[in-house]
């Protein structure tokens, strides 16, 4: 007897059908997963993501659950269960699916045609360059199969049993359309799994005893031996600045006339959609114009735009159900960037925790974490910023969606190997965008073992043997491991290589070890047992720039250098610490100027300086050199008003490089420090020698005058500075001190009556000086609206000419000037260089 209509409680044991009969089949698709060699998960991901499903509606659902509840509880369940790619464009098949029932009680088959044809539109609308012969060639087909035969069917059974006919013949098609499958001469395995996912429904519908014989099925969650990464990882260049992301609180509008208006903007779009929201992912260099085209479908969420230039978002994270794998790192750490970071062995784990990870998820191959898991992790870190690394290819959509659904702010920086992920979490203090741009000469390399012959590009693998990855790409093929290994690192270290990571893993090779370890001895290496198992090694070698300068300049945050200032130069910079109220911030990393001021002036704070640890240098110094510097120079402010200098001493005869590097006391700070650390930095970039850099700081550093204005005497009474009496005298004849730096020393260059006669005497200043030599002239000031007002008289009434010019125009001075002297304003002037 046929089957008229769908209603819920049918609905329910449809769908709880095919996602056994899946899971049942996931060994199969596993072993059918060689895009374009084995890559052992997508049938895990699929089938996990699935029980997800049946799990939910096993527990949380019954005979009598209204259709409503039932999309409600499904639609829930694959969003927060999706692992990997297939896995997450499963969930959106289905998802597109439920999102055209509606409010509809029965589906005769013209409805379920209808709600293909969503599924179909969701899950390509969830890929920003969909690739066809995969699984999204499949729900297409069955989409269109099923409009053009649904008007004329009255019977469901015979419905489901011409769709499925239908999705395997769109599976065995899947090698003409996507060569690399018939190199390999296998079908997509992602297809292959939705092709099992509706044979599942129509076999339920037609063997009334399966579901229970299916009841049986698991998910399986063991090892497997086929992990073989895919190959398709070439970074794409990235074309706009700004990754925006923003949730439209609306899942009923014009799909499709958004996404044109929105494309128009930028490229690497991401779409996702429940009934209710809308994610979209993009990257633009008109964020604001996204934003507003988006809020005329909806009011809109959790809107993020983080300033690229090198930028990709990547999540990864663990499994809220094992909270033995989730590891917290113990260690106090006051950033407000938090690192989860996912690793494929307890030991890497251990490695990972060591270097500064926040949480660290135990998975990997065959073992990617649901969106649940993902949040989870999330959800355990007390930090504003979280930056999850997937460390694998399959974990990137899922973490995305796990970062739209969290309600910090989530960034998924796409790693997609274990050393890759290790090296960002190394590095993490040069922030994402440096280490992305640093990561392009780099080499992230695998080697693993082929479980079946196949072809990829010209390269030939047979069946056992090692084949070794670079950067997700198979380039090596070898049936000796030492003899690959040798390949490796003979074609790929170089003069530039300055630095080795190799991992090693659960199947020892003693004479592979010793041959790494005597090919690098004259390079860094880092040697970790991972016993990680299916890879023999992962190795990360990093490369300098092959046109950076030998000469390294480093500073200290008195500089009041900003990251803008430092781009594209030798410049690195140690925080000092700003103890406000008890609670410890680094200056200009946990706290910016703008913080900072708002605080100060707002608030009756106590605030502290204090000068970075020799430590703290010793480790950047080291860095510096394992980033390939030859020699340092080390700038720092008057050594007559701050420790900093003495610190910076003692960590450098911590190192076993004294001699190539050269600490010099700027005399001052501020403008001062950091016109001295930039102007240096650009000598090394035209490759000055040494010498002459030194030289020149040397002789320059007393040329310049510092002129600052502080209109507020009380900060400096409280910091000791004055005493005061002074103080209150000053205040009661509205005395101003014109303070300056002569010798090293803070001095009082003059006194004067009002604010305005203070800043007059520094525009005449200017101006007479400007008679006598071509000045270069740098305005800064700190504090509130009317610091910043007052500076910007200065300028004007200066004003620019042939004999005075302005390279940096009110500059906002940190934290560390603040702290000791309250709001400020003022200028450095410099005999302009020649």
């Amino acid at each position: 007897m046929g089957i008229k209509y769908l209603d819920a409680k049918r609905l329910r044991v449809i769908l709880m059908g095919g996602g056994k009969w899946v899971i049942k089949h996931e060994d199969i698709l596993n072993e059918l997963n060689v895009y374009p060699v084995p890559d052992g998960d997508t049938g895990s991901n699929m089938a996990m993501t699935l029980n997800s499903m049946v799990t939910e509606l096993e527990n949380n659902t019954n005979e009598k659950t209204s259709m409503e509840d039932l999309i409600g509880v499904v639609e829930e369940a694959v969003l927060m269960g999706a692992r990997g790619n297939s896995g997450t464009i499963l969930s959106q098949v289905i998802t597109g699916f439920l999102k055209e029932i509606g409010n509809k009680i029965k589906l005769l088959p013209v409805d379920v045609a209808q709600a293909f044809e969503s599924a179909k539109k969701t899950a390509y609308g969830a890929v920003s360059e969909p690739v066809e012969g995969t699984m999204l060639t499949v729900i297409r087909k069955i989409a269109d199969k099923a409009m053009e035969i649904a008007p004329s069917m009255d019977d469901l059974v015979i419905f489901l049993k011409e769709i499925t006919e239908e999705a395997n013949r769109a599976v065995e098609e899947t090698p003409e359309l996507l060569p690399k499958l018939k190199e390999a001469g296998v079908v997509d395995a992602g297809g292959k799994g939705l092709f099992f996912l509706f044979e599942g429904f129509y076999k339920v519908a037609t063997e009334l005893n399966l579901l229970a014989e299916l009841q049986k099925a698991q998910v399986k969650e063991n090892e497997f031996d086929k992990t073989i990464a895919n190959i398709d990882h070439d970074p794409e260049s990235i074309k706009f600045q700004y990754c925006t992301e923003y949730i439209i609180l609306n899942g009923d509008f014009d799909v499709e006339e958004y996404k044109r208006r929105v494309l128009e903007l930028g490229d690497s779009a991401v779409f996702a959609q429940t009934s209710k929201k809308f994610k979209t992912h993009i990257h633009t260099n008109h964020p604001g114009k996204a934003f507003e085209i988006a809020l005329e479908y909806g009011p809109l969420e959790k809107m993020k735009v983080e300033n690229m230039k090198l930028q990709h978002d990547n999540l990864q994270i663990f499994s809220e159900k094992d909270e033995a794998k989730i590891f917290k790192n113990n260690k106090i750490n006051k950033t407000e960037n938090a690192y989860i970071i996912l690793a494929d062995s307890e030991n890497l784990k251990d490695e990972f925790l060591k270097e500064g990870a926040d949480v660290v998820i135990l998975g990997g191959q065959s073992k990617n974490p649901s969106v649940q898991e993902i949040l989870s992790a999330i959800d355990k870190v007390e930090k504003t910023n979280v930056y999850v690394l997937p460390n694998n290819k399959n974990v990137i959509t899922t973490a995305k969606m796990a970062a739209e659904k969290s309600g910090k702010n989530t960034i998924v920086y796409e790693t997609k190997t274990m050393l890759e992920g290790y090296y960002c979490l190394k590095n993490r203090q040069d922030g994402i965008e440096e280490i992305k741009n640093n990561a392009k000469r780099n080499y992230s390399i695998e080697i693993t073992k082929a479980v079946r012959d196949t072809k990829v590009d010209e390269l030939t693998i047979e069946k056992d043997n090692y084949i070794g990855l670079v950067n997700g790409k198979i380039k090596y093929t070898n049936s000796s491991l030492k003899e690959l290994t040798e390949e490796i690192l003979n074609s790929l270290i170089t003069p530039n290589t300055v630095k080795v990571v190799a991992v090693e893993g659960n199947t020892k090779d003693e004479e592979v070890k010793q041959f790494i370890l005597d090919k690098l001895g004259n390079i860094k290496v880092t040697y970790i047992n991972g016993n990680q198992e299916n890879y023999y090694y992962y190795i990360y070698i990093e490369n300098k720039d092959p046109n950076m300068p030998e000469i390294a300049i480093l500073t200290d945050s008195v500089s009041d250098l900003s990251k803008e200032d430092i781009e594209g130069l030798p410049v690195k910079i140690v925080p000092l610490k700003i103890d406000i109220n008890g609670e410890i911030f680094k200056d200009g990393e946990e706290i910016s100027k703008t913080e900072f001021w708002k605080d100060m002036t707002e608030k009756e704070l106590e605030i502290k300086t204090s000068q970075p640890s020799p430590q703290e240098f010793l480790n950047a110094y080291n860095r510096l050199f394992e980033k390939g510097y030859k020699k340092i120079i080390s700038i720092h402010p008057s050594a007559k008003f701050s420790g900093t200098l003495q610190a910076a001493r003692v960590g450098r005869s911590l190192t076993n490089r004294e001699n190539d590097i050269e600490l010099i006391d700027s005399m001052g700070a501020s403008l001062l420090e950091g016109f001295l650390v930039i102007e240096a930095a650009k000598k090394s970039i035209k490759r000055e020698s040494y010498g002459e850099i030194i030289n020149w700081v040397n002789s320059f550093k007393n040329k310049g005058k510092l002129l600052i204005v502080v209109p507020d005497l009380k900060y400096l009474e409280k910091g000791g500075r004055i005493g005061k009496a002074s103080s209150v005298i000053a205040g009661a004849f509205q005395l101003k001190p014109i303070l300056t730096v002569s010798q090293g020393e803070i001095t009082v260059e003059k006194k004067v009556l009002g604010e305005r006669n203070a800043q007059k005497y520094i525009e005449k200043y200017v101006k007479d000086e400007s008679k006598k030599q071509s000045l270069i002239v740098f305005t800064g000031w700190g504090g509130g609206p009317n610091e910043l007002e007052s500076i910007v008289k200065i300028h004007s009434e200066i004003g620019e000419s042939s004999r005075i010019s302005f390279p940096i125009l009110n500059r906002q001075v940190g934290a560390v000037i603040g702290a000791h002297a309250g709001p400020v304003y003022g200028v450095f002037v410099f005999p302009r260089l020649s």
